[in-house]
């Protein structure tokens, strides 16, 4: 009798983890698509194709390396959730235990392990080993702070690593992080380059159409190229090594009609399947940037570091922040925003160029950059006081590489200040001025960013200050807010209150799908 390793959607590696050790003659897997998890949400086509597509691609691998595989099809009748997998597994299968390795996501192992208590079968829950970073460090890092800063976990982790590192507190070029260089835009006429797809081959053709016969699926099903190998994984990390690192840094925060991507690297992908692990990322990129330089052309330090700020920053602090805060971060509301999403995220036309024109990327690829994210798509929602939770769900449904650990921190601590400032220092909010400066959206908006009044003046500056005027005794002590609230309380009463009624106007119809 055999051990059973439950394999989950997000844990598709064997890089790390129980496949390096146990072999076919030790372990024998299951595989379930949880009609559970798939119905939840209108998910994006995209997005499900996918997460179904890498999952029956690294059962085949499995099953041709002579591991015994029961792969449960989304259509299987015991595939209602994993409890049910498991009962019908144990009914067809002899296993003498259940290996787990610990979800990334809340929520995924108490009913797995209710359903082996209720079964009479050992759960054995194994340890995450597709993180950087060990769960100790960030607990003794955590463990007397309130409030969670990126900065401070990423100068710790650098230290700790020795990445991009001169010396035990000397960052390489003398700056831990470079992110004031970071905020170009690029020349109109200077395009990123095409970013590698991948022709889907028959399993992913079948997946396209077990997906198409869902009645709630969202967004484009085709054309589809998204990596769902680690082959395809691997080339998708050497594209943006050989093609797109140079100027990922100066344009990261940059937004361009018709440019999905930018030089942005689509990894998260690949990485949050588990198709990748974080360390081999860095460490091709930094082996990339070692024979840059001693070829003498070296990477620039602005994209090298934002790069992996990215990866061992960031990526790294969500997931522990969401580990060890999710359950409790995922419902708060502390700016008691209780809008419902305005029907333009679901497809109603919008005169805001910005939006619409992220939007209409999103439908056709359930992808859309970090910046577009924090800075349209969220701060849009912010501004008008839409529910984080409601913004949360669409957020985790829409896109391609959405899972709760990345949404619920991202979504509800940085973009929506929902968790008043745990995560972040001051709220992501912003006028018009912003996006005409960082994006060329404006040019083809009827909306002029640089009018203060008029039925021609972009509402998302009248939104910004009546975002402002709501919470003003919130953001007064703020000390990064502190000069904008003093602004508006110089204002004449007149003038704030033409722009409330600007915003009231304006954020009602929008709303209701008007504008």
């Amino acid at each position: 009798m055999k051990a059973t390793l439950l394999i989950l959607g997000d844990q598709l590696t064997r890089q790390v983890g129980p496949l390096t050790r146990l072999g076919p003659d030790d372990v024998q897997v299951l595989m379930i698509e949880s009609r559970g998890i798939l119905h939840a949400l209108p998910h994006h086509a995209q997005k499900l194709t996918v997460f179904l597509s890498a999952m029956r691609h690294f059962a085949a691998d499995l099953e041709a390396d002579g591991y015994a595989v029961q792969y449960l099809r989304l259509d299987h009748p015991a595939a209602d959730d994993f409890a049910s997998g498991l009962r019908h597994h144990l009914t067809t299968v002899d296993a003498d235990r259940i290996l787990l390795q610990r979800p990334n996501d809340h929520g995924v192992r108490e009913p797995i392990e209710e359903a082996c208590a209720t079964l009479g079968v050992p759960l054995e829950i194994l340890a995450n080993e597709l993180w950087v970073t060990p769960d100790t460090t960030f607990d003794a890092w955590a463990a007397s702070r309130k409030t969670l800063r990126l900065e401070h976990f990423y100068r710790t982790v650098r230290r700790e690593t020795g990445i991009l590192m001169d010396g035990p507190d000397a960052p390489r070029g003398g700056e831990w992080n470079y992110d004031a260089e970071n905020r170009g835009r690029p020349d109109p006429n200077r395009t990123p380059p095409t970013l590698p797809t991948f022709e889907p081959d028959a399993l992913t053709r079948e997946v396209q159409r077990d997906v198409a016969a869902l009645p709630h699926a969202w967004g484009a099903a085709q054309p589809f190229g998204w990596p769902v190998t680690r082959r395809d994984a691997l080339a998708v990390l050497q594209h943006f090594l050989d093609a797109r690192l140079d100027d990922f840094g100066t344009f990261q925060d940059a937004m361009q009609g018709g440019q999905p991507t930018m030089w942005h690297s689509t990894l998260s992908v690949p990485l949050n399947l588990g198709l990748l692990h974080p360390r081999e990322v860095l460490d091709a990129t930094l082996i990339h940037a070692e024979q840059r330089e001693r070829a003498g052309r070296p990477v620039p330090l602005n994209a090298l570091e934002g790069f992996v700020r990215q990866i061992l920053g960031w990526r790294e602090f969500l997931h522990h922040v969401y580990r060890t805060r999710g359950a409790a971060l995922r419902d708060m509301n502390e700016l008691d925003a209780r809008a419902d999403l305005p029907p333009a995220y679901w497809g109603a036309p919008t005169d805001l160029a910005c939006l619409a024109d992220t939007l209409q990327q999103l439908e056709a690829m359930g992808y859309t950059h970090h910046i577009q994210r924090l800075m349209v798509l969220g701060n849009l929602a912010q501004l008008v006081g839409v529910n984080p939770q409601a913004l949360l769900a669409w957020f985790t449904a829409t896109h391609v590489d959405a899972l709760d650990w990345v949404m619920a921190p991202n979504v509800i601590g940085m973009s929506q200040y929902a968790d008043g400032g745990t995560l972040t220092s001051k709220p992501y909010a912003a006028g018009a001025n912003y996006l005409n400066r960082m994006s060329d959206h404006c040019g083809r908006c009827r909306f002029d960013p640089k009018a203060k009044d008029g039925p021609d003046a972009c509402p998302i500056t009248s939104w910004y200050w009546s975002f402002i005027d709501r919470h003003e005794e919130r953001f007064a002590p703020n000390p990064r807010m502190r000069m904008i609230v003093s602004a508006w309380r110089k204002r004449p009463e007149e003038e704030k209150q033409r722009v409330r009624e600007r915003a009231s106007q304006t954020r009602d119809a929008f709303l209701r799908g008007e504008l």
